[in-house]
C-alpha cells in the first residue's frame, strides 16, 4: 500500500502494485515538478505582456492631452486590467503553493529531501518568499492607477 497525499487531511491510499511504485512516484513527481515550472513561467510572462501595455498606454497618455475622457477611460482600463493580474497571481501563487507542497511531502516520505530545493536555507530563508512580489506588484500598480483616476476626477481634468 502506499500513502499518496500532501497533508494529514488529504492523504489518500491507493493499492499499487509492488513494481511499480517508483513508475507512480516519479510520474506523479515529474507533473508537480512540471505543474510548479508553468505556473512559473506563466506568472513571469504575464508580467511581461502587463508591463509592455501599462508602458504603452502611460505613454499614449502623454500624447493625447485633448481628451479627458479617452484618458479616464483609459486610467480605468488600467485598473481593472491591474486588478485582473492580482488575482490571477494569487490564483497562481496558491497552485504553486499546493504543488510545492506536494513535491515536499513526496520527497520526505521518499527521504530525498536533502536532494529537492524547495526552501532556502542559512541567511538566505530570511528574505520574503518571491512569490509575494507578483501579488504585491498588482496591488501596487492598482493602487497607483486608482490614484489616477482619482486625481483626474478630483482635479476636474476629466470634465
Amino acid at each position: 500500500m502506499v500513502r499518496i497525499g500532501y497533508s494529514d487531511r488529504h492523504t489518500m491510499n491507493t493499492e499499487i502494485p509492488a513494481g511499480s511504485d517508483a513508475t507512480l512516484f516519479a510520474a506523479v513527481f515529474n507533473e508537480n515538478w512540471q505543474n510548479t515550472r508553468h505556473i512559473k513561467s506563466e506568472r513571469i510572462s504575464f508580467m511581461n505582456a502587463f508591463s509592455l501595455i501599462s508602458a504603452g498606454v502611460l505613454t499614449f497618455l502623454q500624447s493625447v492631452r485633448g481628451s479627458a475622457v479617452l484618458q479616464v477611460t483609459l486610467l480605468l482600463f488600467m485598473c481593472l486590467f491591474s486588478m485582473f493580474g492580482l488575482l490571477t497571481s494569487l490564483r497562481l501563487k496558491g497552485e504553486l503553493e499546493d504543488c510545492l507542497a506536494k513535491i515536499k511531502v513526496m520527497s520526505a516520505q521518499a527521504n530525498i529531501s536533502h536532494f529537492v530545493a524547495l526552501e532556502l536555507e542559512g541567511k538566505l530563508a530570511r528574505y520574503p518568499k518571491f512569490r509575494w512580489i507578483f501579488p504585491t506588484f498588482y496591488s501596487m500598480t492598482t493602487v497607483g492607477y486608482v490614484a489616477l483616476v482619482a486625481y483626474r476626477l478630483v482635479s476636474g481634468k476629466a470634465i
